[in-house]
C-alpha cells in the first residue's frame, strides 16, 4: 500500500511541476516590449535623406535646452530606397542652435560635445522647429 501511494505521490509531483511549468511559459510576458508611443513627423527631406522628429519626446532640460528623439533615414540618391535608419536622442541648446547626440541607435554616447550644425539643412530644420516653441 505505501508503494502505491508512493506511486501516486511522484505521479502527482511530476504534473505538479508540469502545470507550473506551463503557467511560467504562459504568463511569462518578457518577449513584450512596452513603449512609448512615438508620434514621427517629417522635419525636412533632402535627396540624401529625410528627417523626423518624435513630438511627443520634447523633453525642457533647462535654460532653454531640449532633449528629444529624431530619426533619420538615408536614402540612396540613384534609387530613391532607404538604406539606413538611425535613431538619436539629442539635446538642443535653442540659445546656441547647437545641438549633441547623447544616443545613437540606443548607445549612449558618454563623450558627445556641444556641435554647431554646420549648415547641415536637416540639423537646422531640427532644431528651428524644435525650439519654436520653447
Amino acid at each position: 500500500m505505501h508503494k502505491i501511494n508512493q506511486k501516486i505521490r511522484n505521479k502527482l509531483d511530476y504534473l505538479l511541476n508540469i502545470l507550473v511549468l506551463i503557467l511560467i511559459i504562459l504568463f511569462n510576458r518578457t518577449n513584450i516590449v512596452y513603449a512609448a508611443n512615438i508620434n514621427w513627423v517629417e522635419v525636412s527631406k533632402t535627396p540624401a535623406g529625410i528627417q523626423y522628429l518624435d513630438r511627443d519626446s520634447i523633453d525642457i532640460k533647462g535654460k532653454r535646452i531640449i532633449e528629444l528623439t529624431t530619426k533619420y533615414l538615408k536614402i540612396d540618391s540613384n534609387t530613391s530606397k532607404e538604406i539606413e535608419e538611425n535613431i538619436y536622442i539629442m539635446k538642443i541648446n535653442c540659445l546656441t542652435n547647437k545641438f549633441k547626440d547623447i544616443s545613437v541607435n540606443g548607445k549612449k554616447n558618454l563623450t558627445a560635445k556641444w556641435e554647431d550644425p554646420n549648415g547641415d539643412k536637416l540639423l537646422d530644420d531640427v532644431i528651428s522647429k524644435s525650439c519654436k516653441n520653447v
